[in-house]
């Protein structure tokens, strides 16, 4: 896709584009995930299940999955909270319907994300233009999960959240941009997404047909060892635009938003060492958009 434009729609990656987490919040959410687990499962004989048990169940789940080329987050949460507890051969204490929020709220109340506000700001001022904004996130929250939480704790109002759990398909499935798409009654390509994974979101949203841009307004915010270091020269030809501001959007045209002509600078390339994972990579749908494992979503 080359960089093109006006769009009629956006997209906005949720984990370091529209939201984010510090550096001591990859350990936190995995221990408030094996806590909530605990709450919920029950052993066959009755004992209280212990941490590693739960961890060995989560990550043999998960490696079935893998293997199956799903990936954690392309389950709802109840459906994975099921295949654990199958797999400790343990009982489900909450009823039906509930405990797929069980399982996610905990982490949610005590481990809350910070919003970015440039994206508040952006989110805001394309509302009042009556342009659409949605979502796309590699998750095990629901839409309606998220919808409540953002706006009532963060602030934060999309027209559509396109998780991976509701869709069976997780960046970079060009799939789930499909479905963004097919939600706002738009072909893909009048579609811009912006997220800060190259691999998820840059390669994703162009295998569907759409816009893409790298945004990098919120590396510095990655937990360490996060990401791994990646060549610049992947990125040396890159036609993608560039961002350090989510403002930069309101300019030149880009959206077709009342905001301008068409922009006639050409796009900017990665920085060096940027910290974006390369193409060709293997860990895309094991991960969240906060890449940090299939604990945190």
């Amino acid at each position: 896709m080359k960089f093109g434009g006006p769009f009629h729609a956006l997209s906005l990656d949720l984990w370091f584009t529209t939201i984010y987490h510090g550096p001591e919040a990859m350990e936190r959410t995995r221990a408030n995930r094996l806590r909530a687990l605990s709450k919920i499962l029950r052993a066959a004989d009755g004992h209280s299940l212990t941490a590693m048990e739960i961890e060995t169940a989560v990550e043999a789940v998960h490696s079935r999955l893998d293997a199956q080329g799903k990936g954690p987050l392309t389950v709802n949460p109840e459906a994975l909270v099921r295949a654990y507890a199958e797999r400790l051969g343990a009982e489900v204490v909450l009823s039906a319907g509930t405990v797929g929020r069980g399982y996610v709220a905990e982490d949610s109340d005590e481990n809350a994300p910070t919003a970015n506000p440039e994206a508040v700001e952006l989110i805001r001022v394309l509302t009042v233009r009556k342009f659409p904004v949605v979502a796309i996130t590699n998750t095990t929250r629901d839409e309606a999960f998220w919808q409540g939480f953002l706006r009532t704790r963060l602030g934060v109002s999309f027209r559509h959240i396109i998780t991976s759990c509701e869709v069976g398909r997780a960046k970079p499935d060009p799939e789930i941009f499909r479905e963004a798409a097919r939600r706002l009654d738009l072909p893909p390509h009048e579609l811009l997404h912006v997220g800060d994974r190259w691999e998820l979101d840059v390669e994703g949203a162009q295998r569907a047909g759409c816009g893409a841009v790298l945004y990098r307004g919120l590396w510095p915010s990655y937990p360490k060892g996060m990401y791994p270091e990646t060549d610049p020269r992947l990125f040396a030809d890159s036609d993608v635009l560039c961002i350090d501001r989510l403002a930069e959007l309101l300019s030149g045209g880009l959206l077709d938003a009342g905001t301008g002509e068409r922009p006639t600078r050409p796009p900017e390339r990665p920085r060096s060492g940027a910290r974006a994972t390369g193409a060709g990579t293997a860990r895309t749908h094991r991960t969240g958009d906060s890449s940090q494992g299939s604990m945190h979503d």
